[in-house]
């Protein structure tokens, strides 16, 4: 079961008692899988493990993670007047007041001002374990949402690259019933073309020398090769299309391979049906490339 490489997940949970987290995953087209992660800063510690459970939900694809973090209980805090600053400043403060007669006396205001004089902690700022585990089971749940919608996307672009490789097997069947055309224009052709230039020439070419060649050159000429590499073609693409694993790359390169085989078939032949039937493979084919670059 193919999978498209467009979709959007969100999860949202408490933390734990003081802590509540949003995670917003949402991922576009891109060749390879790359992961961006928007985290707050006292969480950058936990970057790799959420590229880790990016890596392990998806295989292609441009993905955004952004996790945002509240404060759901505030914390105790501990104050510590610095003694050191304290008993260096202050008597300075005192001395230089007293000889610009402000007086003596400094207000609270006053020693605020002197930097580094408080120290204000939170006793439990620190992360625990728990919260991080919390959080990445969160980010696993925006991914399981993401993979749901992508999975939705994905059936919808296998029904139609299904119905196209379908209408790719009517028009190889109908190439096929022109090959003995093609064969006979081939034969034509180049009988006429050896007794041209022969004439031209002023030689002699002995008939059965000329069927030789010409027998030679339609061979060459024949579609049943590639007929048949096309063929071989949209049946791997069936199969990758009914397949579990990501499928998208090899799509890629095979659709490729058809557009040479039916390039091929048009070159050689004239056949205004059969070039016709080659374009509207193309098409078909360029269809199908068109949806495989969404595909995982």
């Amino acid at each position: 079961m193919i999978h498209s490489m467009t979709g959007f997940g969100r999860a949202a949970g408490a933390l734990s008692p003081r802590y509540f987290a949003t995670v917003t995953a949402k991922s576009v087209n891109h060749r390879y899988l790359e992961v961006s992660v928007r985290l707050p800063e006292y969480l950058w510690d936990l970057e790799s493990a959420l590229r880790a459970a990016a890596s392990e939900a998806f295989s292609r694809g441009k993905l955004d993670l952004s996790i945002r973090v509240q404060r759901t209980q505030q914390p105790d805090y501990n104050v510590r007047i610095n003694a050191q600053i304290a008993n260096t400043v202050i008597p300075q403060l005192r001395s230089i007041a007293e000889e610009l007669g402000l007086g003596s006396s400094l207000t609270g205001s006053d020693l605020m001002r002197v930097p580094d004089l408080l120290q204000v902690e939170a006793l439990d700022a620190e992360v625990t374990d728990d919260e991080r585990e919390a959080l990445v089971r969160l980010a696993r749940e925006a991914f399981a949402q993401m993979t749901a919608m992508r999975a939705r996307e994905g059936e919808t672009l296998r029904g139609d690259i299904t119905a196209r490789l379908g209408a790719m097997r009517t028009l190889s069947a109908q190439l096929s019933a022109h090959r003995d055309d093609v064969r006979a224009e081939l034969l034509a052709s180049y009988q006429q073309r050896v007794h041209e230039i022969a004439g031209a020439a002023g030689v002699e070419v002995p008939q059965e020398r000329i069927a030789q060649e010409v027998v030679m050159m339609v061979e060459k000429g024949d579609i049943a090769e590639e007929l048949t590499r096309l063929a071989h073609h949209i049946e791997q693409s069936e199969k990758l299309v009914d397949a579990r694993e990501a499928a998208g790359k090899k799509l890629d390169f095979i659709s490729q391979e058809m557009i040479r085989e039916i390039n091929t078939m048009g070159s050689k032949s004239r056949s205004a049906a059969i070039r016709t039937l080659v374009v509207e493979l193309k098409t078909e084919v360029e269809r199908i490339r068109e949806q495989v670059q969404n595909v995982e």
